[in-house]
């Protein structure tokens, strides 16, 4: 049931928070446990009913996912797939190239967090574009955008945050989320070079 009173207490924890966390006065995850540390102090919720409103196969799903991506990353599987990619489009048009980083970067960030792709990444397009005689910048802010673009899949924690609750499945995803990247694809590819030429 609704209940004013407690609804206020628990938006000011929140925005507490926030403030506590964005200000740097403490760091961000400790201000959000602290917050729930506080929720459950003024009793606006119970630890049982807390740990009936978890999403258990959603929290394993994330385990898995953040596991997949370190093993991506730590075995080499990450870097080998890019240097493929070099070796396929290298002597291409620019673009195809950009297009092709692009591509390997929204494929990697659906597993591996968006710093960890664009980690893995961003090495081998600044050095294929110096051999080239191209601008490493443009290379490295498609990447940047490619990397933020990790709605192709439920994978990605914030929206499995919404997986659950909202009863999505996962070609919801791939359908809504698959034209979403496309947009993005489209205006990154026109804008990027525009903004930071090639040459």
């Amino acid at each position: 049931r609704f209940n004013p009173r407690q609804a206020w207490t628990v938006m000011g924890i929140f925005i507490s928070a926030l403030v506590l966390g964005s200000l740097k006065i403490i760091p961000l995850p400790t201000a959000m446990l602290l917050g729930a540390l506080f929720v459950f102090i003024t009793r606006c919720i119970s630890p049982d009913e807390a740990y009936r409103q978890v999403d258990w196969k959603v929290l394993i799903m994330i385990g898995c996912m953040l596991s997949l991506g370190t093993a991506m990353q730590y075995t080499g599987t990450a870097e080998f797939l890019a240097e493929r990619l070099t070796s396929l489009v290298g002597t291409m048009n620019p673009i195809w190239l950009l297009t092709g980083f692009f591509a390997l970067t929204v494929l990697l960030t659906q597993p591996m967090s968006n710093q960890a792709a664009a980690a893995v990444v961003i090495p081998i397009a600044l050095q294929t574009a110096v051999q080239l005689g191209l601008n490493p910048r443009t290379f490295a802010m498609m990447i940047a955008f490619a990397a933020s673009t990790s709605y192709l899949t439920p994978l990605e924690p914030a929206c499995l945050m919404v997986y659950g609750p909202g009863r999505y499945r996962f070609m919801d995803f791939i359908r809504v989320g698959g034209l979403l990247t496309i947009v993005v694809y489209i205006i990154t590819i026109i804008m990027t070079p525009l903004l930071w030429p090639l040459k």
